[in-house]
């Protein structure tokens, strides 16, 4: 790593300068404009909420077919494309699969391209909107990929782009989903290169989240899924079990929320569900292709776990030996809810399970 040294003048300077920057940039002034909702706009709202239903609902395939309906209406909007993009970051967080990533970033740099000319032309609070969810997109999927700077860099665009939409129309609440995601995760990953420069908008973000969820139009779902990671995050296991549990009695089939809820029953000792959250897992995974070996160590590991806390040693080992054989095959730099090695966890617990078999114990 190289190191570049700086006069205490300078160094001094130059942070001053870069906490003035953050400063102005995290807390905007915005406006009491409402923008006008054209029949257009409300045409490509219904379909988008009939296609967020679809991809909720595990029909990836047709969700995206069905938003390709919004190019019939609109054929120069971003719209259609990016969520194209959001679909398949989603399939690929869910099923902790690689896949997509051509395609998906393929995708996000078209609505990029399409929504910057758009805004060009037609300056809206929407169409910054969704020039920044296209940014957003990249950013998240270079975050999960391990790739921070592309992460940051994507994210600040991201951030910028809403604020700017909240800036023309401060009712357009779908942004705060994403001003929210910036507002948490960037002081949490960059506080450490600023130390106390860097303000902490962490509750802000939060509560924008909040306001997403009860106001937005199509991010309802999407914020609720980023608090999951900030209350992981925050070690609010207690909020992501009464989240978890309150979707999975409408949606007991649906995957993404258990990584989360398994997680939290984990963290606060609660074995038996746990052990019962993970083996579903591993149930709704079986049939899906296009998964990830990830996707099967993380409920592997889990289910050892949970097994050898609550005293079947010889169940335990055999969870915990189905991942070591993937010790130089799986991908270490996928980051979801935590940095967990589970190979380095794995190993480090089947020799605790070895020694209770051998002492009996």
């Amino acid at each position: 790593m190289n190191y570049i040294f700086f006069s205490n003048k300078k160094l001094l300077f130059i942070t001053a300068v870069l906490y003035l920057a953050i400063f102005l940039n995290v807390t905007p002034g915005y406006s009491q404009i409402k923008s006008p909702v054209t029949d257009i706009d409300l045409k490509k709202n219904e379909i988008i909420l009939s296609g967020v239903d679809l991809v909720y609902s595990g029909q990836y395939e047709e969700a995206i077919e069905h938003l390709k309906q919004i190019e019939e209406i609109d054929p120069d909007c971003a719209e259609s494309v990016f969520f194209e993009g959001f679909v398949l970051e989603f399939i690929q967080d869910t099923y902790r699969t690689q896949v997509f990533d051509d395609r998906l970033y393929a995708a996000a740099e078209i609505a990029i391209l399409r929504a910057e000319e758009v805004v060009k032309k037609n300056p809206t609070a929407r169409n910054y909107m969704f020039l920044g969810g296209a940014y957003g997109i990249k950013g998240v999927r270079d975050g999960i990929l391990g790739h921070w700077w592309g992460a940051f860099r994507n994210g600040r665009k991201a951030f910028k782009n809403m604020e700017k939409a909240v800036e023309i129309d401060e009712t357009i609440y779908d942004c705060f989903y994403g001003i929210g995601t910036y507002h948490y995760w960037a002081p949490r990953k960059l506080k450490r290169f600023f130390g106390p420069f860097y303000p902490d908008t962490r509750d802000q973000g939060i509560e924008e989240l909040h306001l997403s969820i009860e106001k937005g139009i199509f991010s309802k779902r999407s914020a609720q899924i980023a608090l999951y990671r900030i209350y992981i995050d925050k070690k609010w296991y207690d909020n992501v079990i009464e989240m978890s549990e309150k979707e999975l009695e409408t949606y007991p089939e649906t995957l993404f929320p258990r990584w989360y809820y398994g997680v939290a029953l984990v963290k606060t000792n609660k074995w038996q569900k746990a052990l019962e959250n993970y083996q579903t897992m591993l149930e709704i995974l079986e049939p899906i292709e296009i998964k990830g070996i990830e996707a099967s160590i993380d409920p592997w590991y889990h289910i050892g776990l949970c097994y050898y806390n609550i005293g079947e040693f010889e169940k335990a080992k055999e969870y915990i030996e189905k991942i070591l054989p993937y010790k130089k095959t799986v991908n270490k730099d996928l980051s979801y809810y935590d940095d967990t090695d589970f190979i380095k966890e794995g190993e480090k617990l089947l020799k605790k399970i070895n020694r209770a078999l051998k002492s009996g114990n």
